[in-house]
């Protein structure tokens, strides 16, 4: 059986990857910046944390990306080395977020646009999800109804009700997943957005 909703869920699953493609660097996040440097074996290893041996062997620091934010030559050894490593790896991540900043907005105004204007296209998204979930309850719950009629005349529940009724629960797990997903990612885009404004007054004030 194929779902009344399976057209609206295609659509739903199409939207929702440009929704999240439209996310931009988060420079906020250190994540963001990560260090380059080269192992024992001379290969290159790009990680978010750096072990002293390489601290101190010299490194780059790098956006997701591979643009090189900042060489930084060997140093001496020890933790010392480690803790300079991150120091300058938030600086960086710090430039780089205020430069995005100013690269992007011009008043924390233009921000509060930008944020309406993505969470509304994830709250569409959304929409069309649950109204999916709406439908593929409601045709569960018709199958299902069918299912117990059968069993109470004493009749074996046919194969092809057992079936829908075991592709319209996968179809809602799945549903509910794709739901959960998009609420995470309103949460965050939402938080992102409040950092860029909050930062945004701090550089501009």
């Amino acid at each position: 059986m194929k779902s009344i909703n399976q057209l609206g869920l295609a659509i739903a699953i199409m939207l929702a990857p440009l929704a999240l493609g439209a996310e931009e660097d988060d420079f906020s996040d250190l994540g963001d910046v990560l260090f380059r440097y080269t192992n024992a074996q001379g290969s290159y290893v790009v990680e978010q944390s750096i072990p002293p041996a390489a601290a101190a062997g010299g490194y780059d620091i790098i956006t997701r990306n591979g643009r090189v934010l900042k060489t930084v030559p060997a140093a001496p050894k020890g933790e010392d080395a480690v803790k300079y490593a991150e120091k300058l790896r938030r600086e960086a991540a710090q430039a780089e977020w205020d430069t995005h900043l100013k690269r992007r907005f011009s008043s924390v105004k233009d921000i509060e646009s930008a944020k309406k204007r993505a969470l509304t296209e994830l709250q569409g998204t959304l929409s069309i999800l649950r109204a999916n979930r709406g439908g593929i309850t409601a045709q569960l719950e018709d199958q299902q109804r069918r299912a117990g009629v059968m069993e109470r005349n004493g009749q074996p529940v046919s194969e092809t009700i057992l079936q829908n009724i075991q592709s319209l629960e996968s179809e809602a797990r799945e549903l509910e997943k794709q739901i959960e997903a998009r609420n995470q990612e309103l949460d965050k885009k939402a938080a992102k957005y409040d950092r860029d404004i909050e930062r945004f007054k701090e550089i501009s004030s």
